[in-house]
């Protein structure tokens, strides 16, 4: 893809954090216990952050944070129209991105594990409650491109085998913003049992707001890496061609 085809202004990255409620009963087993065709479950919610890469997305932004747009269950009537909301929010970010490039560049979902977790879930919900069939999700969900950071940083780790495997958030935030820390998000439950909504609320802004700074943290990164690599074939160039240079004053 040729830089000049991609219009800055119109491109978004989404990021993003949900959180879910298990009840009681279901909490029983290890790993992943919400499962979005669980009737007993819910989602509760989440914030989202539709940052414009021209304006939203340096250290030197002015404020994203006001940016951020949250959707909560407490706010609607049932659990499909918090859906119908989030979905209205996607399908018309969905629609600028889109539209600017005649479809050649696609919205961008960011956060960290949401690839093995908030994406799926976003979209199987989205056909649990027929909001959309099984085709259009299909379809829908091809329109967005995934950037899951917990995949994305493994690059700016040390890795000491062949097995690359993503790194977890909290060794994300170790490496990117020390001293920071989230409870699992199982602690979440226990706030929502509690109706301490408002815990909740800055919790999940503040996990978008984490993601937006390790974002730019590794594009930071990346640059380096860039900058390294274009001295080393600097070095390697000047070696050779001193190389070449003593071997014809030896010839």
């Amino acid at each position: 893809m040729k830089h000049s085809r991609v219009k800055l202004s119109k491109c978004r990255v989404i990021l993003f954090d949900l959180e879910f409620y298990v009840p009681e009963a279901g909490r029983d087993k290890s790993g992943f216990c919400y499962n979005p065709w669980d009737k007993r479950c819910k989602l509760i919610g989440g914030s989202f952050l539709p940052a414009n890469p021209e304006k939203d997305l340096s250290k030197t932004s002015n404020n994203p944070k006001r940016k951020v747009k949250s959707f909560w269950l407490w706010d609607y009537k049932s659990e499909r129209e918090l859906l119908e909301a989030i979905y209205k929010l996607l399908r018309t970010t969905c629609g600028l991105v889109i539209n600017a490039h005649e479809g050649r560049v696609s919205p961008i979902m960011c956060g960290i594990g949401i690839s093995s977790s908030d994406v799926p879930i976003l979209f199987e919900l989205f056909k649990r409650y027929k909001i959309l069939s099984n085709a259009e999700a299909f379809e829908f969900q091809n329109m967005f491109r995934i950037l899951d950071i917990s995949q994305l940083s493994i690059a700016t780790f040390n890795n000491s085998n062949d097995f690359l495997y993503p790194k977890t958030k909290s060794l994300i935030l170790q490496k990117y913003m020390p001293g920071k820390k989230f409870e699992s998000g199982k602690s979440v439950w226990d706030l929502y049992d509690a109706n301490e909504y408002d815990s909740i609320v800055d919790r999940v802004i503040d996990e978008v707001m984490c993601t937006h700074q390790c974002y730019l943290e590794i594009v930071e990164d990346i640059r380096k890496f860039k900058a390294l690599e274009v001295s080393e074939k600097k070095r390697v160039k000047l070696a050779e061609k001193l190389a070449l240079e003593n071997a014809e004053a030896m010839g």
